[in-house]
């Protein structure tokens, strides 16, 4: 008998949630994705993230499995001219969006100036309140469509437990023990 386990011990999901009034969700992503720099101040981790669900209440709800975590420090200095903020963003490309549409889906959770320390590093840790800024209709670079909601939100990073090897290595031991057991004659 010949099991093989594998496991990425390197490897770290973690759990953003949110929770606002009448607004809460989630969305996880892999803290080892390599970042694709988008400018000094922007990164995208494309395909980092896994699950997500952002439920506005009477103003939707969206949820897949695939999307992107992008840190984006706007600056005046670099031309921006939106808020001087840190933002830890989850993005849905139109392709990956279940079901698939023109639009990307852009959220924005806006932390003040300076709270990641000037780092566009994927995020493990963020302050508890955030302005959230949700845009479903992405059309960029022409638009960023319509804001649908606005508002501030709860905020927490949690590792996600890793599965649970200890019951898994039992079995398997037990399995061993019980075929190995020699047969006892009578």
């Amino acid at each position: 008998m010949s099991v093989t386990l594998n496991v990425d011990s390197a490897q770290a999901l973690y759990k953003f949630s949110f929770e606002g009034e009448g607004v809460n969700g989630y969305f996880t992503y892999d803290d080892t994705t390599i970042g694709t720099p988008n400018s000094p101040n922007a990164t995208t981790y494309f395909d980092g993230g896994y699950d997500y669900k952002f439920d506005l209440g009477e103003k939707g709800v969206f949820q897949g499995t695939v999307g992107n975590p992008i840190v984006f420090l706007p600056r005046l200095e670099d031309g921006i001219t939106a808020p001087e903020t840190d933002d830890f963003l989850w993005e849905v490309r139109a392709p990956q969006r279940q079901p698939a549409s023109e639009f990307a889906l852009v959220n924005y959770f806006h932390y003040p100036k300076g709270s990641f320390e000037g780092s566009t590093a994927l995020r493990t840790t963020v302050p508890s309140t955030a302005i959230l800024d949700v845009y479903p209709n992405v059309d960029f670079p022409n638009s960023i469509g319509n804001l649908l909601y606005t508002g501030t939100v709860q905020t927490r990073i949690e590792k996600v437990p890793e599965p649970a090897l200890l019951p898994a290595l039992l079995v398997v031991s037990a399995g061993f023990i019980f075929r190995r057991r020699p047969k006892l004659s009578t």
